[in-house]
């Protein structure tokens, strides 16, 4: 029998090249990007092809449909992309030693999983029904809440064991990723040496933070959520700075839409949000460029019914929404969102939104018995300790304040606005539930704290290295103008 440290490395093999072979395909260049999607693009594809197996009613073929299909996409791609081999190896690479790091810490240093009650039912669900012989669907119907892609990938682990490595490597993903976006906005002309100590300085500080470690091994699907939303974000920016929604920002606004409806049901309201603000900035350049918008929307609006309506699952009648329908609200949204007719008016999407979510807040806060009681829920948690938090909370509004607004990038900027409007569609998503939640490390929100996480690190990231460029800056200045000073002619 083989081992599982050597099966779950053939898996993230096969993850690898299948993941950076669609990255390729869908016009990725850059080697850091192509070996984020490595991760990305193969739980997507691994969440499609399990959709494809349910709706055929041959639930017992969802390893051979993805195990087959991956190969076929490698195929496909060593044929149309084969000039790009070095971009390929050097994604592979940046993957590979990621998950030689993941699987030593499960298999080497043997460091054990953090878990909660909801980890019970998401083992359960990906080795006794997604690992097993299922012959019907029916037995995983009622396990929306707790997403399915995170269980899907953890089902692929050897048999009778969940793929131990997946969840710190989503965590080592999610480092790069944030990582290389906020090196990419900064520019060309930034200092490596700066960066990275700028990248030492915020990742030790993370490194005191009891939530932060506990995340690379919490048996969960929030860390995914978090790369979800990153990929979202980091789509934006890339559209943004590129100018056009082609290559790289469409693959990483695909990638994370399918994760973020598909790893956590209360995903979707941050998925909207991110979406929003991404319509709203959009200028297509040309009809193929809106269609290529059209079809990102539409593929991630169709993920969420397609998996739910294949379940028949009771979230549609919590929402109150036939299925048959999801799909052509989903079609005739993206539709809406991607034509000409609302140009004019896209500036104002995200403000809608955000106008919107504020309500439903207040109104949380202003029906309440004791509304201060409720604003204060999370303070416990944040402000306290009490979540295992530390002083992240602390750190992030003093960074807030020091970096300031005015001085920084349109891309910081962005970034701010993404993570005020993620902790808002956080905390709205648990108002399903009752409430904002409740005190210690195992509360629902405390948790969902981690799909903003990623967000935030890039956000710092960013906004601490052209703090430090600024100040350097002055320096420089001070300096030409006393060179310039000594060099005038003193007066006779």
């Amino acid at each position: 029998m083989v081992h599982p440290a050597i099966f779950e490395a053939l898996v993230f093999s096969l993850m690898g090249f299948a993941g950076v072979s669609m990255g390729l395909l869908l016009g990725v260049r850059k080697i850091a990007p192509l070996a984020v999607l490595a991760l990305g693009a193969s739980i997507v594809f691994r969440v499609w092809t399990t959709f494809a197996a349910w709706s055929l009613g041959r639930p017992d073929l969802t390893w051979e449909l993805w195990f087959w299909g991956s190969l076929a996409v490698v195929g496909i791609a060593a044929v149309i992309n084969w000039r790009r081999w070095k971009e390929a190896l050097g994604a592979l690479v940046l993957f590979g030693t990621a998950s030689v790091i993941a699987l030593g810490s499960k298999y080497v240093f043997d460091i054990g999983e953090r878990h909660h009650s909801d980890s019970a039912n998401v083992l359960a669900l990906a080795i006794v029904a997604i690992q097993g012989d299922m012959e019907s669907v029916e037995a995983i119907s009622n396990s929306y809440k707790r997403g399915i892609a995170y269980p899907l990938m953890l089902g692929l682990g050897p048999e009778g064991r969940i793929l131990a490595g997946f969840t710190p490597l989503v965590f080592l993903i999610i480092l790069l990723a944030a990582s290389w976006l906020a090196w990419d906005q900064l520019g060309s002309g930034s200092s490596k040496w700066q960066f990275g100590f700028v990248l030492a300085a915020v990742f030790g500080f993370g490194l005191s933070v009891p939530m932060f470690r506990a995340s690379m091994f919490y048996l969960n699907g929030h860390t995914l959520m978090g790369l979800a939303v990153l990929l979202l974000a980091a789509g934006l920016l890339l559209m943004r700075s590129q100018g056009s929604f082609a290559g790289t920002p469409a693959a990483f606004v695909l990638v994370g839409g399918v994760l973020g409806v598909t790893s956590r049901v209360e995903g979707v309201a941050l998925v909207l949000a991110v979406v929003a603000a991404i319509a709203g900035t959009f200028k297509a350049q040309s009809l193929s460029e809106r269609l290529t918008f059209f079809t990102v929307i539409s593929l991630i609006g169709l993920s969420l019914p397609w998996w739910l309506v294949t379940l028949d699952s009771p979230a549609l009648e919590r929402v109150g929404v036939p299925g048959e329908i999801l799909p052509w609200v989903a079609l005739v949204g993206s539709a809406l969102v991607s034509i000409p007719l609302v140009d004019r008016i896209r500036p104002l999407f995200l403000p809608i939104f955000s106008g919107i979510l504020l309500f439903l807040l207040g109104s949380q806060v202003w029906e309440a018995n004791e509304p201060l009681r409720v604003i204060l829920t999370q303070w416990p948690n944040l402000g306290l300790g009490a979540g295992g938090w530390g002083t992240a909370a602390h750190v992030f509004v003093g960074s807030l304040v020091l970096l300031g607004w005015r001085a920084r990038s349109h891309a910081y900027r962005w970034l701010v606005i993404l993570v005020a409007v993620t902790l808002g569609a956080i905390l709205y998503s648990k108002t399903f539930d009752g409430g904002f939640g409740g005190s210690g490390f195992y509360d629902s929100v405390n948790r969902m704290w981690l799909h903003a996480m990623p967000l935030i690190t890039a956000m710092t990231l960013l906004g601490y290295n052209e703090l430090v460029e600024q100040i350097r800056s002055w320096r420089r200045s001070g300096r030409d103008a006393d060179v310039k000073a000594g060099a005038m002619p003193s007066p006779s």
